[in-house]
């Protein structure tokens, strides 16, 4: 059966987006400039990317961001999704957010991603970015309101905004000792405006960069790994949902091998993934 996704009547591929999490080194510092980083999602197939605080820190001005967005039109390459730098769930926070909304516009994005667990915050911020027709969304996580597909459904009954809804990871799901696939997928439906993907397994706790939660040890992997996560069964939840919206490999900087060749070989599968089941 091919995974193919009906969108306008039409049978067409979703798109693939890489993240700016990939190149960071630390958490100020990238190993690409911005117009590297684009040009190297471009070279190795993506077709847009998100952009993370480590590409668009606060001090950027809209010349800055205008020259990206004329770089990324030579390439072709959307703007999936923008993490705006500095936000707190405070008045303070609104503001920022606010002052970002016009480098967003400027880049062509319409998503805004924030890591804000307050509802109050939040449907305060729907509002805001309302008025300038952007989204706000939010990645399931572990910790906060967002950590399981129950608490998701019960935040976003509490917030009632149209314009906002989550970025949906299946790892921290698992990592949450949560269902991740098919039938979580269909219960947040439409819900889900984003998929992030990253994989991983359990760990021994002697394995090289495990990490523990909640008493289990877990480890990054590559897609197609036979012991990490059952992407096939995520897409199949997507397909039912009618899912059509970017498809965001959201992996650190990898420790199983280079840069290049790891954002080549996820890639690759995620190409399968979309294609074939």
């Amino acid at each position: 059966m091919e995974l193919l996704f009906l969108q306008t009547g039409s049978e067409e591929m979703l798109k693939l987006s890489l993240s700016g999490r990939l190149i960071g080194v630390q958490s100020n510092v990238s190993e690409m400039s911005m117009p590297q980083f684009l040009r190297f999602a471009q070279a190795y197939g993506y077709e847009a990317v998100e952009l993370r605080a480590i590409q668009i820190p606060a001090g950027i001005t809209q010349t800055e961001v205008a020259r990206f967005r004329r770089i990324a039109d030579e390439l072709g390459l959307n703007i999936s999704c923008c993490t705006p730098p500095d936000i707190t769930s405070d008045e303070a926070g609104l503001e920022q957010l606010e002052r970002f909304t016009d480098l967003t516009q400027i880049l062509g994005c319409d998503t805004l991603k924030v890591w804000i667990g307050d509802t109050d915050w939040l449907h305060d911020a729907c509002e805001l970015v309302k008025s300038h027709g952007l989204i706000l969304i939010t990645q399931i996580h572990t910790g906060g309101p967002f950590e399981t597909i129950g608490s998701c459904l019960e935040t976003l009954a509490q917030l009632g905004q149209e314009n906002f809804g989550l970025q949906y990871d299946a790892a921290n799901l698992f990592e949450a000792q949560q269902d991740y696939g098919e039938e979580a997928v269909k219960r947040l439906g439409t819900h889900i405006r984003q998929l992030s993907v990253q994989n991983i397994r359990l760990a021994r706790p002697d394995e090289p960069n495990a990490w523990e939660h909640e008493g289990r040890n877990y480890c990054r992997c590559l897609l197609g790994d036979p012991n990490g996560l059952n992407y096939e069964s995520v897409f199949r939840g997507l397909q039912a949902i009618g899912f059509d919206d970017y498809v965001t490999l959201n992996e650190p900087k990898p420790t199983l091998m280079d840069t290049k060749p790891f954002a080549k070989l996820m890639h690759d599968e995620l190409r399968r993934l979309l294609c074939s089941s």
